[in-house]
This record gives C-alpha cells, sequence and structure tokens, in this order.
C-alpha cells in the first residue's frame, strides 16, 4: 500500500514538474527580462544599425514572454516582425492586435510562436530569447551622416 501512494505521488510530481510554467521561467531567469532596445551594427557598415531588444548588463542575452518586457524592448520586436514578416500571419496578427505598441500581449506571443514554427526552427513556446534572436531577420537602418536622416535598407540575420 504505501509503495502503491509512494509511487502514485512521485507520478504527480514528475509529472506537475514537467508541466509547470516554473520550468519556463527559471530556465530564463539567467537572462532576465529585456529592459531596454539597442543600436547595434553588424561591423561590415559604418552607417548603417539594427535595434534590437536587450538587458542592461547583460546584452543581447534576455527574453521576453506574456507582459514582460520595456516598451521600447517590445517595440522593437514587434517592428522587426512587421518589417521582416511583412505577409505572415505574424505581421498580420501584431498589426490586428495593435500594431507595435510595446506590449508583449496575445498577438505578440501568437506572432513569436508562429514565427517559430514556421521560420525559425526553433521551439514554439511565444517566449522571445537568444536562440530566437539569432535565428530572426532584423531590419538595417541606415542614418546619413550628413543630415542624420534614416532609410530602412533592409532585412538581414546580422552575425551578433
Amino acid at each position: 500500500m504505501r509503495i502503491g501512494v509512494l509511487g502514485g505521488a512521485a507520478l504527480l510530481l514528475a509529472a506537475g514538474l514537467n508541466a509547470s510554467p516554473v520550468m519556463t521561467t527559471q530556465a530564463h531567469a539567467a537572462y532576465g527580462p529585456c529592459n531596454t532596445a539597442v543600436k547595434r551594427t553588424d561591423g561590415l557598415a559604418v552607417n548603417n544599425y539594427y535595434t534590437v531588444p536587450a538587458r542592461t548588463g547583460n546584452g543581447l542575452n534576455c527574453y521576453m514572454q506574456w507582459q514582460t518586457g520595456s516598451v521600447n524592448a517590445v517595440k522593437a520586436l514587434q517592428t522587426a516582425i512587421i518589417r521582416c514578416y511583412s505577409g505572415t500571419y505574424a505581421a498580420d496578427r501584431i498589426r490586428a492586435t495593435g500594431g507595435a505598441d510595446g506590449t508583449y500581449g496575445t498577438g505578440t506571443v501568437d506572432a513569436v510562436e508562429w514565427l517559430q514554427a514556421n521560420r525559425l526552427g526553433v521551439s514554439a513556446d511565444g517566449v522571445y530569447g537568444p536562440t530566437t534572436r539569432q535565428k530572426m531577420l532584423w531590419p538595417d537602418y541606415y542614418r546619413d551622416p550628413d543630415d542624420g536622416s534614416v532609410q530602412f535598407i533592409m532585412c538581414y540575420n546580422p552575425p551578433f
């Protein structure tokens, strides 16, 4: 009898640990949520840059999921999806749920999950993190050094 109860308890505990949302949160705890957006260059073009979600003191290694991330970080992600994946379900979903509004809500979760499953080849969990960042295309902007004007060039997967 005791063995049956212990076995059942162990099974429930194991099932709870495998399905727990805490597991995902702990995996991202090493990075912390994205709390800013930074301009990065790929080192090839001096006046070109990409705007990417980041974490102060931790560089580009950060995560965002439902209702996390600063407004600037989420906007950088949403803008990249709209510009670089235009015409896809992901871009349409973000447009339909407020556009690049800086809120990591259901539209952004759905868009990221769709991209992960259909374009990036990574685990489709709707969570933005280092693996998703490395696989994504990002808008490349050119800032004219003479007048400061900014122009969108094209989407790339930069080496950062």
